[in-house]
C-alpha cells in the first residue's frame, strides 16, 4: 500500500484486504502472490497471500488530502468470497467519504460483484473493472455492464 504508485494508470494503492486464490488462467503469474509470500510475516503481509482483512487500513484514504486515483486492493480481490459484505460496505463507505479521490476496483470475481452490487451504495468516484484474460472470460464484461458504477473498465 502506498500513497504513490509505479502503475501507469493509477496514482496510489490502498489495500484494506490482502491475499487471494487463483480462479482462472489470468492468475497464473500473479505478482501479488509472489510479493505477499516473499514478505509473509511482515506487518504488510502478516499472513502472506492468505486472505486477510485489515480494519486498521480502512480509513487511510481520508488522510490523503491531495486528490488521487487510487487502485483498491492491488494485492487482492475485494469481491473474494472470503471478504464479508459488511467489510466491503466499509470500504465503499470510506470511498464515499473520500469524495476528492477516484477509486479503481478490479475483479476477476464478476459473479459475486453482480450478486453484491445491489446491496452497495455506489458513489460517483468509484470505477469498477473486470479482468478478461481470454475469450473464455468475456462473460465478465456482461456482468460488469449490470453494475451501477459511474465508470466501468
Amino acid at each position: 500500500m502506498s500513497s504513490t504508485s509505479s502503475i501507469e494508470w493509477t496514482d496510489a494503492t490502498w489495500n484494506p484486504v490482502t491475499g487471494c486464490n487463483r480462479v482462472s488462467p489470468g492468475c497464473a503469474n500473479c505478482y501479488a502472490e509472489r510479493i505477499a509470500e516473499r514478505f509473509r510475516g511482515t506487518p504488510a503481509f502478516p499472513n502472506g497471500f492468505d486472505v486477510t482483512l485489515h480494519t486498521n487500513r480502512l480509513l487511510l484514504p481520508l488522510s490523503w488530502r491531495r486528490p488521487r486515483r487510487i487502485f483498491v486492493n492491488s494485492m487482492s480481490d475485494l469481491f473474494h468470497e472470503q471478504v464479508p459484505l459488511k467489510f466491503i460496505r466499509s470500504v465503499f463507505n470510506t470511498m464515499a467519504r473520500a469524495h476528492w479521490h477516484e477509486f479503481q476496483i478490479l475483479t476477476k470475481r464478476s459473479e459475486r460483484l453482480v450478486q453484491l452490487a445491489p446491496k452497495l451504495e455506489w458513489p460517483k468516484n468509484v470505477w469498477m473493472g473486470v479482468s478478461v484474460e481470454n475469450q473464455r472470460w468475456t462473460c465478465r464484461i456482461d456482468d460488469l455492464r449490470s453494475v451501477p458504477a459511474a465508470v466501468r473498465f
